[in-house]
């Protein structure tokens, strides 16, 4: 069966019309990036200082922006991550400049962050490397203060059943999300929230 009855293609007949095309493009292409003042590189190639910051609810883009301008100079960015586990997360970066200017720059975000938005919380739990008394102590007051009732008792049968989740196949010892705790026995959206 054939399904090409002619093979003979004259490919090097329209050569020229390519090549002229191919220059077009190639100058249309040096042209704008003239016109527009050259490439515009991220911060990933022009070596910037870079902070993530997590929130509680969706972040405030715009605010961060603004608020940053007012106390650096330069170019800054705010880009949410689309990542499904690092939701509520930004991360904000400032343009290339010196060691020294970049330390200022770290404190200076650091500092304008706590100034607009409130005191962090004392960092981030590290679940997968905790003991007992570590998320016992994260836990106690600020359940007291949210309300939340629970025994002695009952939180350190919690912590167990927690700790017993995560150290079980297939996690064991790695929780991604803290998401998946929700299928501990007693664990409720407040407690996954501290």
């Amino acid at each position: 069966m054939e399904i090409f009855k002619q093979t003979n293609f004259d490919f090097l007949g329209y050569k020229w019309p390519f090549i002229i095309a191919s220059l077009v493009l190639s100058v249309a292409g040096i042209s704008s990036i003239i016109v527009k003042g050259g490439l515009k590189y991220g911060i990933d190639f022009k070596e910037g200082t870079q902070m993530t910051v997590k929130w509680n609810g969706g972040p405030p883009e715009d605010r961060i922006r603004k608020a940053l301008a007012q106390k650096i100079s330069g170019e800054i960015s705010v880009q949410p991550f689309t990542d499904v586990s690092a939701k509520n997360e930004v991360v904000i970066g400032t343009e290339r400049m010196g060691e020294q200017q970049m330390n200022a720059a770290r404190t200076a975000m650091q500092n304008t962050l706590e100034e607009t938005f409130g005191q962090p919380q004392s960092g981030m739990l590290d679940f997968n490397n905790a003991g007992a008394s570590e998320i016992l102590d994260r836990l106690t007051v600020p359940l007291q203060q949210a309300g939340v009732q629970l025994s002695d008792e009952q939180l350190r049968l919690l912590i167990t059943n927690m700790l017993a989740y995560r150290n079980t196949p297939p996690r064991s010892g790695l929780i991604t999300s803290f998401d998946e705790l929700k299928a501990v026995p007693g664990v409720t959206p407040a407690i996954i929230a501290f």
